[in-house]
């Protein structure tokens, strides 16, 4: 059959807008994995990061997962780091899956704004090199402890609390630690013998001996069950403040609720800074080929 020149352009057009649904079709995004969990969140901005990808969110309880907080989410679409300010009310959903947990399908009310919050006084910026305070702190056996008793050893510390829910935050660096210990033990057990691990509490108030121990054993159990290389400690709100400050660490107690950034620091055997590790994408990897250097 012969078509007229007049219908060709016609004909062109509807094959190229075939072909573009087709192609749609065949770039969609991908599913999630089937153990991804998806809940409703809504909240107040408190914070935009926009670097980091994640906004620190004062939200409502969340049924079936967790209580209202005020903590940080990573947030999956970008066009809300070019909106959202303090003061304004987000809605979306959280999808939580086995080792991180992001917001999207994001919608903003634009709000009034919100005061700065200073979350720590007098912050300090560690650097390489320097010299590390002897900061003192009580274990998860009631122990006190002071950082001098770790010299002539690499000491590895970071910062959590035990009601921290999210798996990208305060779980990712007990998992890191774990994952740390387990590898050294096996593939380099002489490395392993020289280690201290130290998990602080920011969390004081709740972070008693007896939760640390609780939360230790399921952390370090299988790795260290007598608590001889990895300990869990907390100190008085003052120890633990001035801790923090010292190595840039930010957080704000908010009636059970802790906003906080996240900091790995890597204490050579002269007790001085050797490595920092800022933020959750660092990998055990990462501070293992630090330590054989040590």
């Amino acid at each position: 059959m012969t078509v007229s020149s007049s219908y060709q352009p016609k004909i062109v057009f509807l094959g190229l807008l075939c072909a573009l649904v087709l192609l749609a079709g065949c770039t969609s995004k991908p599913k999630e994995p089937k153990d991804v969990q998806r809940y409703p969140i809504e909240g107040k901005v408190i914070a935009v990061n926009a670097p980091t990808k994640e906004i620190t969110l004062q939200h409502q309880d969340i049924p079936g997962y967790m209580k209202g907080m005020t903590m940080p989410f990573r947030i999956q679409d970008e066009w809300v780091f070019n909106v959202a300010k303090p003061g304004d009310e987000l809605h979306g959903t959280l999808a939580v899956g086995p080792d991180r947990a992001y917001i999207t399908d994001v919608s903003i009310n634009q709000g009034a704004a919100l005061a700065a919050v200073s979350s720590t006084s007098k912050m300090h910026s560690p650097k390489v090199g320097e010299a590390v305070p002897d900061f003192s702190f009580v274990d998860q056996n009631g122990r006190r402890l002071h950082l001098q008793q770790f010299r002539g050893k690499p000491l590895l510390l970071t910062f959590i609390y035990t009601r921290c829910p999210l798996p990208d935050f305060c779980i990712r660096m007990s998992n890191n630690f774990g994952q740390l210990a387990r590898d050294l033990k096996q593939a380099a057990p002489a490395v392993y013998g020289r280690l201290q691990l130290l998990s602080i509490s920011i969390d004081p108030e709740y972070d008693k001996p007896s939760v640390l121990m609780r939360y230790g054993k399921v952390y370090a159990g299988d790795v260290d069950p007598t608590f001889e290389h990895w300990r869990f400690v907390s100190g008085t709100p003052s120890e633990t403040r001035r801790a923090a400050d010292f190595f840039g660490l930010s957080y704000i107690p908010e009636k059970g609720q802790i906003v906080h950034s996240l900091r790995t620091v890597l204490v050579a055997p002269d007790g001085k800074i050797a490595a920092q590790y800022p933020g959750n994408d660092w990998t055990p990897g990462e501070v293992e080929a630090e330590l054989k250097k040590l």
